[in-house]
């Protein structure tokens, strides 16, 4: 695909157009597929900053969050380093293996609080439980039905008179493995005649005499089938050896066949994902996978297709699955594979086969004869069976076209395939068996056929996450034609959702050059949201391609709209600001947002933070963490999404947006919160947002003892050294950790009495236990309490806080304003200084003058009893090598100075000395600071004043 920066990148949407029907559970199928027990499969941001200084690093961070468990992580695949280019000449991403990492964890760890873990760390691309997919049961039919019927079917005879293929075509069969010793497979393996069966790795591969494939389960080089002999049955379709006069020939004919085994000693397909590496870093041309399930290996699983078919250019042919409904089924429903339905001797669809709109082809499937152990042949049904005969077709076609890529042989599948629809048996699946039922002769003769594809939507995702419900929206897209030219291709958009009606949905894109991109902007597609739109729903979409009426390609795709949250880089400050009262990310998918991460420190100092608001014990409404551990309150419902504000009066940054508590069920107060967001991008406001809410009553009574308040779930450093405590000068509530790092807080804005209560999670020192879940009676308790200090009883100090006022009255329809400050520090005055800055601005007791451009870079301090001198300060931030400073000195002083760098280190100091009424200047070398944040502390007396200056 080709990226462009304000497009949509199609590339990584997988084909799971009918995701929506996962909930429609058939009973033909089991879908708690099974995972390993222990294993997290987790892969590192590529752009990530950190990174790019260190290649480490991304690891370093991930470490200091699994401190608390046992772990050890192990690079998936060592061999394997970054790309040299990050795209392939056709444009597609390719991946990067080295990113992608396994932890191991002890089995009874809870996979999915680590998981939470790693995405709160900011460096994870995703996270995943390693899931092992099943193999499709195959049924053995009546051994005297027609042995191969099939090659008649896909006309394979007509297509072995045009070409039979070649020894350079290899099909990796990656399943259980083969029979070594069949009459009917032993010439048709793929000999590594490089790595002689010896004793020593020959090649240099890694792999110890892997002459005729490999046993990834077991670990070792015979890929013999043991638990399971599926993997004999696939073999023989795709290539058993023809013009032999023995048993039956297979579809590729002359080309050979790559036996990869996946499962272990008890059959479990436990290495999949990794045999397909192994097998596209082997030389595969074409791959056959027949096995999956309906959770995949998320994005993992698409990353390892994508190596292969992009990074390798292989041809990657996957089964739909036996569940005869049209839930997906992984791997064939990823990206850039060709997933296969099964059809009967008649072309009718196999009675057991999967559907849908994710399938890309059909083939038959049911009661052909194929090889099995024992120098034995016999039938078998499944779509296991289906895709290695489109696996025999694509091996001959890149024998046939060598010039083509992989992408242009599925094509040429596609678009030759034979119409079934017309059968009668077919008619409720229309749409459903993919473009029809294999054909190789006409895929090998008819060679005017284009294919169209979608590169790239015209907008960002950004763009059209912002529609919203009742808007309509132009689709507007990129497409290119990978095969022959024409001169009248139409689209036609369909989409499985019920929140959108589609107003214009057939366009003319017009002339179609090979290889050259053609677009919609002038005629694009147009949508409209329905009003009951959720929010952040994504809406499956398909356009089919045809040429002068004749079938030309078929694309799927898919877009978030109505997002209710929004990631915010206002100053020092990254997070997510969410449109159900939460900041950091859009619980409980942590996945949906950036944490809270400040200046260049690139983790997450949160786990979870947001609004509380109760009136009892039963009537407390949030978002945050639910009553039973892992799980989360989602009270709030959104009534307008959080928004950009254009233009702002009084901040850089502001957003406003509204909910209530419709979604509270028996906890509902009929509340309704306004909230404004503000944040600056200057010092010394540029360290904190401001989070106002305003608590409507629409209840239609007296809530008479209402509490409100703020909570935060903190991450500063390692859990143990974790510390909460409160300075009641500044209404501030701070958590920091004493192994180093930053402070973190919030602090009450409103000049109402705080409450403040510092959690110990795991209930030591007699706080609320909240580890275990967080109930609504430990809500109302805590908002009532003060508890002023959490870390202190323990080794494993996890601390929250909560900083709230209360009681108050509020009447029907009356509203309660109640705002808080975020914070973040590089240390405690640091910290305490922003919420001095943060109430001046919220108050508007503060000099700011945004029109007085002369003298934004001046700093004059305030002179009163405490402080009997005033400093000036002419340029702060300031650019020079000499730093630069005056003191009007009204009463006679002891003046000490000292200035740090962030981390405390000293980089000036000026001895206490008495000073008379007077003017002085002072001039400090700073021709080897560093570009940065410095404090400068005065020192008269008991009193200190800290100012922060920056060196640019």
């Amino acid at each position: 695909m080709i990226y462009r920066r304000n497009f949509v990148n199609i590339s990584g949407i997988c084909k799971n157009f009918a995701i929506s029907f996962l909930l429609l559970i058939a009973t033909t199928w089991s879908y708690s597929q099974d995972y390993v027990r222990g294993k997290i499969i987790f892969k590192l941001i590529e752009e990530d900053s950190v990174l790019k200084n260190e290649e480490k690093q991304g690891i370093i961070v991930v470490q200091e969050y699994l401190k608390q468990i046992d772990y050890k992580i192990d690079r998936k695949f060592p061999s394997h380093n970054s790309p040299s280019y990050k795209y392939n000449s056709n444009g597609q991403k390719l991946v990067d293996l080295s990113l992608i990492h396994e932890l191991i964890v002890d089995e009874n760890e809870d996979l999915d609080y680590i998981i939470q873990l790693l995405y709160q760390s900011g460096v994870v691309e995703y996270a995943e439980k390693y899931y092992i997919p099943e193999l499709f049961s195959y049924t053995p039919n009546d051994p005297l039905a027609p042995s191969q019927y099939y090659l008649n079917n896909i006309q394979a005879y007509l297509a072995w008179g045009i070409t039979r293929g070649d020894t350079n075509q290899i099909i990796a069969i990656i399943d259980t493995g083969t029979d070594l010793t069949h009459p009917d497979l032993i010439n048709s393996i793929k000999y590594n005649y490089n790595d002689p069966i010896n004793g020593y790795d020959s090649d240099n591969d890694g792999y110890i005499d892997n002459f005729q494939g490999w046993d990834l389960g077991e670990g070792d080089n015979n890929p013999q089938y043991n638990a399971n002999s599926h993997g004999v049955l696939v073999c023989g379709y795709a290539g058993a050896t023809a013009d032999n006069n023995t048993g039956i020939a297979g579809v590729g004919f002359n080309s050979k066949i790559l036996p990869v085994k996946i499962d272990n000693e008890s059959g479990r397909l436990t290495m999949a994902y990794e045999g397909i590496v192994y097998a596209a870093d082997r030389g595969a041309t074409v791959m056959n996978l027949s096995w999956g399930g309906v959770l995949g290996a998320g994005q993992f699983g698409q990353d390892i297709i994508n190596y292969a078919a992009i990074n390798r250019d292989i041809v990657v042919i996957a089964a739909a699955g036996n569940s005869n409904n049209q839930i997906p089924i992984y791997p064939a429903a990823y990206n850039n594979t060709i997933s296969v339905a099964a059809t009967d001797i008649n072309d009718v669809k196999w009675s057991g086969s999967s559907y849908g709109i994710t399938i890309d082809i059909s083939a038959p499937g049911t009661g052909g004869l194929t090889t099995w152990p024992n120098s034995s042949y016999n039938p078998g049904s499944g779509t296991s069976f289906a895709a290695p005969i489109v696996a025999g077709a694509a091996a001959l076609l890149r024998s046939h076209f060598p010039n083509y890529n992989a992408k242009q042989i599925a094509a040429q599948l596609k678009v030759t395939a034979d119409n079934i629809y017309d059968i009668s048996e077919n008619n409720s699946f229309q749409g459903l068996l993919g473009t029809g039922r294999l054909n190789i002769f006409r895929a090998l003769t008819e060679t005017d056929n284009p294919y169209i594809e979608l590169i790239a939507l015209e907008h960002t995702e950004e763009f059209y996450s912002k529609i919203q419900p009742g808007e309509t929206v132009n689709l507007s897209a990129f497409f290119r034609n990978i095969l022959s030219t024409v001169d009248n291709v139409t689209a036609i958009l369909q989409t499985n959702s019920q929140y959108i009606d589609i107003i214009t949905q057939e366009i003319n894109l017009g002339t179609a050059p090979n290889n050259e991109i053609i677009n919609n902007l002038e005629n694009p597609f147009v949508i409209k949201l329905l009003n009951n739109y959720p929010p952040s729903n994504k809406a499956d979409f398909i356009i089919t391609f045809y040429n002068n009426g004749e079938y030309a390609g078929r694309e799927t795709f898919s877009i978030v709209f109505n997002i209710d949250y929004i990631n915010i880089f206002p100053n020092t400050i990254s997070t997510t600001v969410t449109s159900k009262g939460t900041i950091g990310y859009n619980y409980p998918n942590f996945n949906q947002g950036l944490g809270l991460k400040y200046s260049l420190y690139n983790r997450s100092l949160i786990k979870c933070a947001g609004l509380i608001i109760g009136n009892s014990t039963s009537k407390v409404v949030d978002n945050i963490y639910g009553a039973t551990e892992g799980t989360f309150n989602q009270f709030f419902k959104s009534i307008t999404n959080a928004e950009f504000i254009n233009d702002p009066e009084n901040s850089h940054l502001e957003i406003r947006g509204s909910f209530n508590d419709d979604n509270a069920g028996a906890f509902k107060m009929n509340l309704k919160i306004d909230y404004t967001i503000k944040a600056w991008d200057e010092a010394p406001d540029n360290k904190y947002l401001i989070l106002e809410y305003d608590i409507i009553n629409n209840s239609g009574e007296q809530y008479s003892s209402l509490y409100t308040g703020f909570f935060a779930d903190w991450i500063i450093q390692d859990n143990k050294s974790h510390r909460a405590s409160f300075d009641i000068d500044n209404n501030l509530g701070y958590a920091y950790s004493t192994s180093g790092g930053y402070y973190t807080g919030i602090s009450l804005l409103s000049d109402y009495a705080p409450k403040h209560y510092a959690f110990d999670n795991q209930g030591y020192g007699g706080s609320l236990k909240i580890s275990d879940g967080f109930t609504s009676f430990e809500k109302y308790t805590a908002l009532k309490s003060n508890r002023n200090s959490a870390g202190l009883f323990d080794t494993n100090n996890d601390i929250s806080t909560l900083l709230g006022s209360g009681p108050f009255i509020l009447n029907h329809n009356d509203t309660l304003k109640i705002a808080f400050a975020l914070l973040v520090g590089d240390h405690l005055t640091d910290l305490k200084q922003s919420a001095i800055s943060a109430k001046a601005k919220y108050t508007g007791n503060t000099d700011d003058d945004d029109d007085d451009d002369d003298d934004d870079d001046n700093y004059v301090s305030e002179t009163n009893s405490q402080n009997p001198y005033k400093i000036i300060i002419n340029r702060n931030p300031f650019a020079s090598n000499i730093f630069s400073f005056d003191f009007l000195v009204y009463n006679q002083i002891t003046l000490g100075i000292t200035i740090t760098d962030i981390h405390g280190s000293l980089v000036y100091k000026s001895n206490p000395e008495l000073l008379n009424i007077g003017n002085y200047s002072f001039n400090v070398d700073a021709s080897k600071w560093s570009q940065g944040t410095y404090l400068m502390q005065l020192y008269t007396g008991e009193n200190v004043q800290t100012i922060k200056i920056i060196k640019l």
